[in-house]
């Protein structure tokens, strides 16, 4: 793969108007599909990946909505990084403190046409350091269950399913996984800051290295 000219660069609500242009789609072909079996105290869950929907099936959303978002997930968030590739705004990542001493990736999204160039990992490595300066245990990353390239990338970064909330978004959402309008069940991901206790205080480290946020990326 070309070297891109990858530059991070720290954001604010004024850059909402600019990263509403992203296209920010994601396939929906395979839904990580949520099976429970057994007695209401005593279940077996499975996930397992089906193919739900046409080839080329995704979701996106309109400039406007996304503008609507932006300022909604910003409501519960302190850092707003931005990708620029040649100038270009190419992706964001919003990140916010939870109560129990973890960090939220509480945005993260990448454009259609720049990923697989290495911004999802710069991101990550981004929210790693905003854990380990808070003195942050954990990363915790929420994504819909038809968002099967998210997950997958999350779980290749060392990120680990920890969960699901199969009534997050509507009452009916394990029944409906394979319906035409089914807009994804959570599924909660998390991963331990290497340094970290589990209560949020540090410990040693060695050889750890900060990596500078401007460079290039392959």
């Amino acid at each position: 793969m070309a070297d891109v000219d990858l530059q991070l660069r720290e954001g604010s609500p004024e850059d909402f108007p600019a990263l509403s242009r992203i296209d920010g789609s994601a396939s929906t072909e395979w839904v990580l599909h949520v099976a429970r079996s057994g007695e209401p105290d005593e279940q077996t869950i499975e996930l397992k990946w089906r193919r739900v929907k046409q080839a080329g099936s995704h979701r996106g959303i309109d400039a406007d909505d996304s503008v609507a978002e932006f300022e909604t997930e910003w409501k519960r968030s302190d850092r707003l990084v931005i990708a620029e590739v040649d100038g270009g705004a190419a992706g964001c990542l919003m990140l916010g403190e939870n109560w129990n001493k973890t960090a939220e990736l509480t945005l993260i999204l990448v454009d259609a046409a720049h990923r697989r160039q290495g911004i999802g990992e710069r991101f990550v490595q981004e929210a790693e350091g905003y854990a380990r300066d808070r003195g942050l245990r954990a990363l915790q990353w929420e994504i819909q269950n038809d968002n099967r390239d998210a997950i997958e990338f999350a779980l290749a970064q060392g990120f680990r399913i920890a969960g699901f909330h199969d009534a997050l978004y509507r009452n009916d959402d394990l029944d409906q996984q394979e319906a035409a309008d089914f807009r994804g069940i959570a599924v909660f991901l998390t991963m331990a800051i290497v340094g970290i206790t589990k209560g949020g205080s540090r410990t040693a480290l060695t050889g750890l290295q900060t990596e500078n946020m401007r460079g290039r990326c392959r």
